[in-house]
């Protein structure tokens, strides 16, 4: 389950980079739909660094037991 919510945000983050690539060609990096998802991008790769971190130590605490 963990690891389906790893991928749920790697899908989240590659939308918002396809976004992102959409927002500047229309109207460059000031534009505010570019800036969102650039932001939503950030978030989304940072929450699948951190649940895959989170995972793997819980799946090392569960060894250790």
């Amino acid at each position: 389950m963990r690891r389906i919510l790893e991928y749920m945000w790697m899908g989240i983050a590659a939308i918002a980079a396809i976004e992102m690539i959409v927002g500047y060609r229309n109207e460059g990096v000031g534009s505010e739909h570019f800036q969102l998802f650039a932001v939503v991008f950030v978030a989304a790769t940072f929450m699948f660094f951190l649940r895959k971190r989170q995972r793997r130590k819980i799946e090392e605490n569960k060894e250790k037991q």
